[in-house]
């Protein structure tokens, strides 16, 4: 074969040239103004309380089972199609994930029935993820979450500003993550975006983040 199809194309012009001289000339390459410019832009433009810049979307999923103090012993159930890191982010924090299979082959997000069926009295979360900006079924799932009282994380590493019945997809469970690598629909080369509506888990998570630390030094 003469020719190859290429996983993703980068789309970058003068003006994503421009925005990196600018941040370079500032001398603030880590975490400052235009780190909390991002984080204020992401979370009105999904009508989410909080949005915290992470280093990757590995990183947000970390932090969202950390935040949920999901730990050893603990069981997640998570989707058995997906990226490796939905399922790695729970061994990081020394819990089990537990997989659950997808809707059908027309429909490749995380069945609710089966979800059910995973529960056990050591589950403490369900992690789904919305297959390539498809919404999983959240109507079935939310209830479900409810009725045995467990934490809903949402990797929405595909899903920048998709939306379910009106709702953008990282605003319905208690925390997501979202992707920014390169072959995502926003990219900042690497970076992720932990989201959450409680204030309680935001407050956490920024703690958790920055080591405990209150400000930003240069």
């Amino acid at each position: 074969m003469a020719y190859k199809i290429p996983l993703f194309d980068l789309n970058f012009g003068k003006e994503e040239e421009d925005a990196v001289i600018e941040v370079l000339q500032s001398k603030w390459i880590s975490m400052g103004e235009k780190t909390t410019e991002l984080e204020n832009d992401f979370a009105e433009r999904i009508n989410a309380r909080h949005a915290l810049a992470m280093t990757n979307c590995t990183a947000a999923l970390h932090l969202a089972l950390a935040i949920l103090n999901i730990g050893p012993g603990d069981e997640v159930i998570v989707p058995s199609l997906t990226f490796v890191a939905t399922a790695n982010a729970v061994k990081y924090v020394c819990g089990t994930p537990v997989f659950a299979d997808i809707t059908s082959l027309e429909d490749l997000t995380i069945s609710p029935e089966d979800i059910e069926r995973k529960i056990t009295d050591k589950t403490k979360a369900i992690m789904v993820m919305h297959y390539g900006g498809f919404a999983c079924d959240m109507d079935k799932i939310m209830p479900v979450a409810q009725k045995h009282n467990l934490k809903v994380v949402e990797d929405a590493a595909h899903s920048p500003a998709a939306t379910y019945k009106g709702k953008y997809l990282g605003t319905i469970g208690d925390v997501s993550a979202f992707s920014f690598f390169s072959n995502k629909n926003i990219t900042t080369a690497e970076g992720g975006m932990l989201i959450t509506n409680d204030d309680a888990l935001a407050e956490r998570a920024k703690l958790m983040r920055s080591h405990g630390m209150t400000a930003l030094f240069l």
